[in-house]
């Protein structure tokens, strides 16, 4: 059974306020166009923290959805993003509703940021919106040596166009505390350009496997870039579906399954069907 939501008020004015800022370049200034192609905005809602915009688009014959899963999966992240340490998933509402505690690095002597937030997802066949914000939930408390920021909203836009896939990538964030100066203008300056190195990621390397689909309780869900391992546990009863990267694992895949549930490895698509309790799936490298 899915755990009741708490943050669904929360999400849904993540998920439009995402919208609104991504709607246009109203209001938005330009301060940078690097040889990247990522070009970098901000803009002032009149509170003391910057809205951050990076923009870019990506093309090839990619999707919104694998963008998507390299912009949000951990795994993905700890090579995308020199600044991110690490994460936990806390809790899976639904497919595309999460709870997660995440940590930053810091230079010495500043302490390390972490956060409690959460993590709406809604697709379109062309599109993926990706709403994060901080939260308040009493099963992330405050961790001793870290100081507690708030993610006042962030999110991605990815949208297919006959161009290619369009990237926006925006964050607004209290670092709380004390911050050097000369860190938070490198910060300010260095967020954006995620955008840019979410797609460089693709390109390189390929996406992990995606879950087209699931009506199993997700309970948990890793990748290791490193090892090229996706592991998945589910409760419950239903079926599953995932795409698979012919560029990131070129023999196509290894599935093993533990718990009730049977598997149909197809190279660019593993389907999982009659999960029924516990049971959990690994995949690797063929």
């Amino acid at each position: 059974m899915t755990a009741q939501n708490p943050h669904t008020t929360n999400a849904k004015k993540a998920m439009q306020l995402l919208k609104d800022y991504t709607n246009d370049l109203q209001g938005w200034n330009l301060v940078q166009d690097n040889k990247s192609g990522v070009k970098v905005y901000n803009k002032s809602d009149g509170s003391a923290f910057p809205l951050l915009r990076g923009e870019t688009l990506l093309s090839g014959s990619f999707s919104a959805e694998q963008v998507a899963i390299v912009a949000t999966l951990p795994g993905c992240r700890k090579i995308w993003d020199d600044k991110f340490d690490t994460a936990q998933i806390k809790q899976f509402y639904s497919v595309d509703f999460g709870l997660f505690w995440s940590k930053v690095k810091t230079p010495w002597p500043v302490s390390p940021r972490d956060m409690a937030a959460i993590s709406y997802t809604e697709k379109t066949s062309d599109s993926v919106y990706i709403a994060v914000q901080s939260v308040k939930d009493a099963s992330i408390p405050e961790v001793s040596g870290c100081v507690r920021a708030n993610l006042l909203m962030s999110g991605w836009k990815i949208t297919k166009t006959n161009a290619g896939i369009a990237v926006s990538y925006i964050t607004q964030i209290d670092l709380a505390g004390s911050i050097p100066t000369s860190l938070l203008k490198s910060s300010h300056q260095q967020i954006p350009l995620c955008a840019g190195t979410v797609t460089k990621y693709l390109k390189d390397h390929g996406f992990p496997p995606i879950q087209k689909e699931c009506t199993a309780t997700i309970v948990s869900e890793s990748f290791d870039h490193v090892k090229k391992e996706y592991a998945v546990q589910w409760s419950g009863q239903g079926n599953s579906r995932y795409e698979i990267s012919r560029k990131m694992f070129p023999s196509g895949v290894k599935v093993k399954i533990t718990g009730k549930a049977a598997f149909e490895n197809k190279g660019d698509l593993v389907i999982v069907t009659g999960i029924n309790g516990s049971a959990a799936m690994k995949l690797t490298k063929a």
